[in-house]
């Protein structure tokens, strides 16, 4: 049927039949059906066997043989068409022969019309197709059946076999598979496997739902193990009836043997993973402990008098120490994130304040090679995140501590800003991207891509020049990596080096994030003095954000007639940023110069330096310079030194209600409870309070306060917040909570040497009622104390000075400021202690002030040596605790270039990084030599004159 006709053979000796049956099918109208004719048994053979037709007409008589003996033969040659008997007898016979012999229909000539013929034709056609497709698909199942080997069964109601596949009967035992019919699983498993694949039918039967993919364990009878993945389905009948089960079980035994091979291995390996963490961490620190020694004694000897071959000789081994506790570390981090061990923590951080503590350490190095280091973070960065503040510390150490390495002149400037990204939610994300730019030696283009694999360098000559692992931006990639972002470089030979790297933070809760107050020194006139244009924009951004008014010069030259002119105009200048290390003209000689003019000598001087030299602080201290700030300058570092050289009062107060006045009212004798570990502070809150009729009862420590505040009545409480054992958060959570249960009240003010904005809120949620800033003023300790107790005190009524103490000490603070300023005018060597500081801390007490200096000698070397022994042990935070005492008590004392040299040691502390504290803490000591005998002399009762 090619061209879409019906071709049919008639095999008749009689013609005329021919001639009746064509008429017959020109009856049928339309259909495309085309008749042709052979007389013979022998020409219809051959037509069969040549398969030309669709469907053959066969006679019964055909001469010598009849049509069943041709039938017979067209069968027997593998005739696929239909063959239909035609007689001239009625005889059942006849026809039960045909359908023996391979007819499929059986037509009696005189019966037959046109009608008949055509249903006769396509029954016989149709037939013939629905055979064939059913000997496909029987093909197809015993090809299944057959061939695939996995094992195949259908099963009756009672889990007996119908019919299995030849892979199934080989795996049971069997020749054959009709040998497992009528068998059931108990023939062929253990008991146990048996009663499981029964159980599972049954389910299946019961419940409809097929079991798909469960591995199963099987022990054959024979004893061999093996496992499957078995899919069981139920069967059904005709009518829908579920008759039994029918299911495909795959062997997975090969598989299972791969997975234990494998969770071997991965065992092996982690155990072999943790043996080499082990033995890092063991390496680490069998290496690290003779290191520290080796270093900490190496140190203490170049502070010794040395010849030049050996103090060089020492510098090495100390520098050797350093560079192999660096290998160790970068090796276990490296090791970490190999195995990926390595999990980033999730914390609240605040963005200025933590890089400006990454970037101190940096900028001692920095200055080693005469190099400007300098951070800038844009105005819509967010302060306040959630993150992994101390990895975001390794890789910025990381890139800049390469910048500096391998810059021998110019600057290195990271920088900050938001990278934008559409679609992401800007409220809760933080898509920070960093740069890090240098001035130094560049990176062939060949090699930018390679530099981020462990253990590359840009040029293998690179490592031995300049030393390194090649681990250090291995590990900042993947840290990068970890943090959803991406590091990239951009460089060129000679012209230096801009890497990139971008990160995702969580934004925080605002208030996380300590926010400075610019209100308060908002409109300050100020000039900013610095050779370096990345710097003069930073602190003129800087200055500006806080609704100062900066003018930015390159030189002192320039400086000075800045100076001059805006005195001319009457508008003179508050405040002087000046950079110490600048050409022609440093920034000691303009500051100089600056005291020597009359019309300018009152300004305010700040100096930024980028080298820790001999006598800068004792030049400062003569100079009148307030401040001495190491480069890269913290924004917080910059405020907090503006707000205390200016006499600004940041301590935020709560404001009082409209319309509502605070009574006026003297005190009775109170009990106060003062937590404080620092003996000076002590002596001095201890002097100021009993001189006013208060009595005081003194904790050394948070634990320490809070049992007391539990067992003894106080009217009032003074919490130092840091303190050991338990700061004084933790001390007033504690209290407020033991108060929850007696319904008594005390109120507790915290002493803090913060100058932040969100401080008092800080110290509200932790359950304190205010909150004093440090070096406590006596003026505002006893406002504070009459606010705290509802009944503020008028200026008139708070406590006054020793009847004893000099007339200009003890008008006014004013007055003693103008002193303070009259003394630092004249510039001296001695001039060393700000005494007029020192009396307007005791409220111009001498007695007082001699007790407060009488404990801090007693105090200070004890602190010196609580420093040496925390540096000796690696322990971070004792030493900042060490250093802030130091810095909280040189204030009271009168020596506030010491004080500041201090709060670098404590800044220090923070970062965590004492690799340059050994050095600057024998600086400090010596400092606090050369002050020692004019503080001896005050205690012993000389008087200042003879002090100094």
């Amino acid at each position: 049927m090619a061209d879409g006709k019906v071709r049919i053979l008639l095999i008749d000796d009689d013609k005329h039949n021919f001639i009746i049956t064509r008429a017959l099918m020109m009856e049928i109208a339309g259909e495309p059906f085309q008749i042709e004719w052979v007389a013979t048994y022998e020409d219809g053979l051959k037509e069969i066997r040549r398969g030309a037709h669709d469907v053959y007409l066969v006679d019964y008589r055909l001469g010598a043989h009849d049509g069943l003996e041709l039938l017979a033969h067209a069968v027997a040659h593998g005739c696929e068409a239909p063959l239909i008997m035609l007689t001239n007898q009625a005889d059942h016979e006849i026809d039960m022969q045909a359908m023996k012999a391979g007819a499929v229909d059986y037509l009696v000539k005189s019966e037959v019309d046109a009608s008949r013929l055509e249903r006769s034709i396509r029954y016989a056609l149709e037939r013939q197709r629905l055979l064939k497709a059913l000997d496909w698909e029987r093909y197809l199942l015993h090809t299944l059946m057959d061939n695939l080997p996995d094992s195949i069964y259908f099963k009756d109601a009672q889990s007996r076999f119908l019919r299995i596949s030849k892979s199934k009967a080989f795996r049971s035992g069997l020749q054959n598979p009709e040998e497992a019919e009528g068998k059931t699983d108990f023939d062929f498993f253990a008991p146990d496997d048996a009663r499981r694949a029964f159980a599972d039918e049954q389910q299946v039967m019961q419940t409809g739902q097929p079991i798909v993919a469960k591995e199963e364990r099987h022990v054959w009878s024979d004893g061999r193990e093996g496992w499957v993945a078995t899919t069981k389905l139920p069967l059904r009948d005709k009518q829908g009836r579920i008759i039994g089960t029918f299911g495909i079980s795959h062997d997975v035994s090969e598989l299972k043997r791969i997975e234990q091979a494998l969770r071997e291995a991965k065992e092996a390996a982690e155990s072999a993973s943790r043996a080499k963490s082990d033995f890092l961490a063991n390496m680490s620190h069998e290496i690290r402990t003779p290191m520290n020694a080796i270093i900490g004694m190496t140190e203490l000897v170049l502070d010794t008098r040395l010849t030049a071959s050996q103090y060089e000789y020492l510098r090495m081994v100390r520098d050797s120490g350093d560079a192999l506790l660096a290998l160790i570390d970068d090796i276990l981090d490296f090791s970490k994130i190999e195995a990926g061990k390595l999990e980033l923590s999730n914390t609240p951080f605040a963005l200025r304040e933590s890089l400006g503590d990454m970037m101190k350490p940096l900028g001692l190095r920095a200055h080693d090679k005469k190099l400007e280091l300098a951070f800038h973070i844009h105005p819509n960065v967010p302060d306040a995140l959630l993150g992994d503040v101390n990895r975001l510390r390794q890789i910025v150490v990381n890139l800049v501590g390469n910048a500096i390495k391998f810059t021998e002149c110019g600057e290195v400037v990271v920088d900050v800003a938001v990278e934008a990204k559409a679609g992401e939610p800007a409220d809760e994300l933080a898509d920070l991207h960093f740069t890090v730019r240098d001035t130094g030696i560049g990176i062939p283009q060949g090699k930018l891509a390679a530099i981020f694999e462990a253990f590359e360098q840009a040029d293998a000559s690179m490592t031995r020049r300049y030393g390194g692992t090649g681990l250090g931006l291995a590990i900042s990639s993947r840290l990068v990596e970890l943090m959803a972002g991406r590091i990239w470089v951009e460089s060129e030979v000679g012209r230096g080096s801009t890497f990139h790297f971008t990160t995702r933070f969580q934004r925080a809760a605002s208030g996380t994030a300590p926010e400075l107050e610019p209100v308060v020194v908002a409109d300050t006139l100020a000039l900013v003095v610095d050779d370096n244009e990345t710097n003069r924009q930073i602190l003129q951004e800087m200055l500006s954000n806080w609704g100062m008014r900066p003018t930015v010069v390159s030189s002192a030259a320039a400086a000075v007639e800045a100076l001059t002119r805006a005195h001319r105009d009457g508008q003179p200048f508050r405040l002087l940023l000046t950079d110490v290390n600048m050409p022609d003209v440093d920034g000691f000689t303009l500051a100089e110069q600056v005291r020597q003019t009359n019309e300018l000598a009152d300004i305010t001087i700040i100096a930024l330096t980028s080298g820790d030299r001999a006598g800068d602080m004792d030049r400062c201290d003569e100079l009148g310079i307030a401040a001495h700030l190491m480069k890269p300058v913290k924004q917080s570092e910059m405020f907090d030194a503006i707000v205390a050289a200016m006499s600004v009062n940041t301590a935020e107060r709560e404001p009082a209600a409209p319309g509502v006045t605070q009574p006026a009212a003297k005190f009775a004798s109170l009990r106060i409870l003062l937590a404080e570990d620092s003996v000076v502070n002590q002596k001095l809150a201890v002097g100021l309070l009993e001189r006013n009729g208060h009595s005081v009862v003194v904790a050394n420590n948070g634990k320490l306060a809070a049992e007391m505040a539990l067992t003894q009545d106080f009217d009032l409480i003074l919490m130092d917040v840091q303190m050991p054992e338990m700061d004084g958060m933790q001390a007033t959570a504690l209290i407020r909570k033991q108060q929850q249960q007696t319904g008594v009240r005390v109120p507790i003010v915290a002493m803090t040497a913060h100058a932040m904005k969100g401080d008092r809120d800080r110290c509200l949620a932790a359950g304190m009622d205010d909150y004093l800033s440090k070096p406590i003023r006596p003026k505002q300790l006893f406002e504070k104390i009459a606010e705290v107790l509802g009944a503020a005190q008028t200026a008139s009524e708070s406590p006054s000075c020793n009847s004893d103490v000099p007339t200009a000490l003890a008008e006014s603070d004013e007055a003693t400021a103008a002193v303070g300023d009259q003394e630092n005018a004249t510039p001296s060597a001695c001039e060393t202690i700000n005494w007029s500081m020192a009396l307007r801390g005791v409220n111009g007490d001498e007695s007082l002030l001699k007790a407060v200096i009488d404990e801090f000698l007693k105090e200070s070397p004890k602190l010196i040596s609580e420093m040496h022994k925390a540096l000796d042990e690696q322990d971070a935070k004792s030493f900042r605790r060490a250093a802030h005492t130091m810095k909280s008590s040189l204030r009271y004392v009168g020596c506030p270039g010491a004080s500041r040299a201090a709060s670098e040691l404590e800044q220090l502390g923070k970062t965590e990084d004492l690799t340059p504290a050994p050095a600057a803490v024998n600086l400090l000591k010596g400092q606090l030599e050369r002050l020692r005998p004019a503080l001896v002399a005050f205690a012993a009762g000389e008087g200042m004159l003879k002090a100094t």
